[in-house]
């Protein structure tokens, strides 16, 4: 019969002092204390033991808490005085100095803040890439694994399938973390069976699998492996025609006044629509923009580029906050149902 899990108990605790604290590292906290706690236990402490040489929750969550970016894994030595938040190093600020000063400038502090640049590359490029590939796997594959269904190969197929996507979905938050700037875990929630005294033992192959079946983050990254794809194309075509805009209202009229560019009108005499002037070619079919208009255009391309940063920034917060918002989903071991053996 199951008893009452001094650990679970715990981790209830440390969920609670964790309230209003990134959910990324409250994620990355319980996960590195249960680690920390039933690797004491397997080793042979009591749970009493363990925790109390562990620490009161408070003290870990703070100290988690004042750390928002661990790149090392709490310790699991069971003796040994380095306690697993010692190891939390907080992560270098992505501006600083008279960078981060040029960026709170209102409006125009955009061109200075480096994730406006990096967000703006990562939908042009890598989340674009990414989420083809994965969509290509995720139809190939799950076509694969339902057409196969009737002979019983489909359902190892479509295990394969939940497993893959999940990989992917951790994956990519490392990229968006890098390029977005926005806080992902760093820790994996084990699969775990759970002994009577609160320690862990081995996790039969059929028991991870029914893990990942029953798990909604594999469920979650499988749908964000098969959405995202309209998502980073639509932001992929918005942000490529919003950028020929600007090169265009931008580097036209400063290429003519500087002679580096001459546009001519071959054929028929017609007019040329160039933002809301309307050009006449002359007789050798070479056209001119005003001054006037040449200045408005620069000024209007200018103004389209800071707001394509701004939208670049935004969007890529958005995304980010999906993205975690999908690992992060049911991380608190306390809310898992564990399989006691007697």
């Amino acid at each position: 019969m199951a008893t009452a899990d001094p650990v679970a108990e715990y981790l209830s605790q440390l969920q609670r002092a964790l309230i209003g604290v990134d959910a990324a590292v409250a994620h990355d906290a319980l996960v590195d204390a249960e680690a920390h706690l039933r690797a004491a236990i397997k080793a042979g402490k009591s749970p009493a033991a363990a925790i109390e040489a562990f620490g009161p929750a408070a003290d870990f969550a703070r100290a988690y808490a004042g750390a928002p970016a661990p790149d090392h894994h709490a310790a699991t030595e069971v003796a040994g005085s380095t306690h697993p938040a010692a190891s939390v190093a907080s992560g270098p600020d992505a501006s600083s100095g008279a960078l981060a000063a040029l960026s709170r400038i209102p409006l125009v502090g955009v061109w200075f803040h480096p994730r406006a640049w990096s967000s703006l590359f990562y939908f042009l490029a890598p989340c674009f890439l990414i989420s083809l590939a994965t969509f290509v796997w995720v139809v190939c594959v799950g076509s694969l694994a339902l057409g196969t269904l009737p002979i019983l190969i489909g359902l190892p197929l479509a295990v394969f399938l939940l497993g893959s996507v999940r990989v992917i979905a951790l994956a990519e938050g490392k990229v968006v973390e890098f390029l977005l700037g926005v806080r992902m875990p760093h820790r994996v929630q084990p699969v775990q069976v759970l002994t009577p005294i609160g320690g862990v033992a081995e996790v039969g192959f059929w028991q991870r699998i029914g893990c990942w079946l029953t798990d909604v983050r594999s469920w979650l990254s499988l749908a964000w492996a098969l959405g995202n794809f309209f998502v980073a194309t639509g932001l992929f075509c918005i942000f490529v025609v919003l950028g020929a805009l600007v090169l265009v209202m931008v580097a036209v009229p400063l290429a003519q006044a500087a002679g580096m560019t001459d546009i001519r009108v071959d054929g028929e005499w017609r007019d040329v629509q160039f933002l809301w002037e309307r050009v006449t070619p002359d007789a050798d079919g070479h056209v001119r923009i005003s001054a006037v208009t040449s200045v408005l255009s620069i000024v209007l391309g200018m103004a389209l580029a800071t707001a394509t940063l701004w939208l670049a920034l935004g969007a890529g917060w958005v995304y980010a906050q999906v993205v975690k918002a999908i690992q992060v989903t049911r991380p608190q071991a306390v809310a898992r149902r564990f399989t006691v053996i007697s």
